[in-house]
């Protein structure tokens, strides 16, 4: 009689993993718990142990997943001859995927109650230490390296690009966190306040109204 293959290490960790993502789709990161899990994948309590040092190391594999689909999901957005319509096409990007997978993205960004609000994957600092893991830095770097194209332009007077950058990101943020909250009675309310707010930034950082309202319808058709 055939023997059954034993799954390897990365396939048993593989499979804890989307277990482990389904159900904090579902029931959010609180309601995640080592015997839980286990049970669905059919392994002992030791296993996430084992497979990740405990729930800790659970968490924070599903907060640099979280962060590797994140960023794949920005990076596809295609460029064009445009830098302010690909920066808020990408904006855009944000938070469609923020909005499609926002238990994911509280655990992403430590909004959680209890131990687990130590797992925030996204860190910056204006002094450019390499703060945060990897996976949440390399996320960041996408909207850094579109203001730098901005400024590459000529359409905004020179500007510390990742301080820029951060400024749409506490802005895009905010929305996101209010939209989640179904603070906005419809999306188009919420996308009228948001894309505004981005404008005004943009105008703020030495780009005409006019170009940047252009810009940014382009990149809202080009998301619809």
């Amino acid at each position: 009689m055939p023997t059954e293959t034993k799954p390897s290490r990365s396939e048993q960790r593989a499979q804890m993993l989307e277990v482990a993502s389904a159900m904090l789709k579902e029931a959010g990161p609180e309601a995640l718990q080592a015997r839980r899990l286990t049970a669905a994948v059919g392994a002992s309590t030791q296993a996430v142990y084992t497979l990740f040092g405990g729930m800790p190391g659970l968490f924070e594999a599903l907060v640099a997943d979280g962060f590797e689909r994140f960023a794949e999901h920005v990076e596809a957005v295609p460029l064009s001859e445009d830098p302010v319509t690909d920066f808020f096409a990408q904006g855009r990007a944000y938070t469609e995927w923020a909005l499609a997978h926002p238990q994911h993205y509280r655990l992403m960004f430590g909004l959680t109650g209890g131990d687990l609000r130590f797992h925030g994957g996204l860190e910056m600092s204006a002094s450019r230490a390499r703060v945060g893991p990897p996976e949440g830095r390399a996320a960041f770097q996408i909207m850094v390296t579109a203001m730098d194209r901005v400024q590459a332009s000529g359409r905004i007077r020179p500007v510390d690009s990742l301080v820029a950058a951060g400024q749409f990101l506490s802005a895009t943020h905010g929305y996101v966190l209010l939209a989640i909250g179904r603070v906005f009675g419809q999306e188009a309310d919420g996308l009228e306040v948001i894309s505004a707010l981005a404008v005004n930034l943009m105008v703020g950082l030495g780009d005409s109204r006019e170009a940047v309202e252009r810009s940014i319808a382009s990149a809202l058709e080009a998301r619809a």
